[in-house]
């Protein structure tokens, strides 16, 4: 090879380095990161102070239904592996609210309680009381929820042996 190529070869590239540079930054200048009006941005905050308040976590404020149910059990499931492997008071806490906030979170968005009125009186002469209906939303939802208490039944009967436990040393104080 002479100087010549060596040098056209290398002229190349950096031309080719400097086209792929001038590509990423015109890249950069035209992804702008898309800025928050403030109703949107006070919105955000009000929907994850009620989440907090409710006891969710805050990540799943302006997810829809499908990514906050995976991300939710996802988090039971990290914290069901935890107490697999270590049994102590910090990741037993730390199961109980992740299970916690997953079904909370099922029952309230999946669930459907409608109340029917009844006609007529019992035998004292006094109205019926109405009755309640709850209707499933979502079945994929509540066959996803079932198999993952099938899957955590075994982390679920650890916690009810502790809960039976802290209830004995309870009564024993409170006699």
């Amino acid at each position: 090879m002479d100087a010549i190529t060596v040098s056209s070869q290398s002229l190349y590239f950096q031309a080719a380095q400097s086209a792929g540079q001038n590509a990423a930054r015109q890249a950069q200048k035209s992804e702008k990161t898309p800025r928050l009006s403030f109703a949107a941005s006070l919105k955000k905050s009000k929907e994850e102070a009620e989440l907090l308040a409710d006891g969710f976590p805050p990540e799943i404020a302006g997810m829809d239904l499908e990514n906050a149910v995976v991300f939710l059990k996802d988090a039971a499931d990290v914290a069901g592996d935890a107490l697999k492997e270590k049994q102590n008071s910090e990741t037993i806490s730390n199961y109980r609210t992740k299970i916690g906030q997953f079904l909370k979170f099922v029952e309230r968005n999946n669930f459907e309680v409608l109340e029917k009125r009844r006609f007529g009186r019992n035998r004292r002469g006094r109205t019926l009381p109405p009755y309640h209906q709850i209707r499933v939303i979502n079945q994929k939802l509540d066959n996803l929820a079932t198999d993952m208490l099938y899957n955590h039944s075994r982390n679920l009967n650890i916690l009810a042996r502790i809960e039976e436990l802290n209830g004995l040393i309870v009564d024993l104080l409170a006699g």
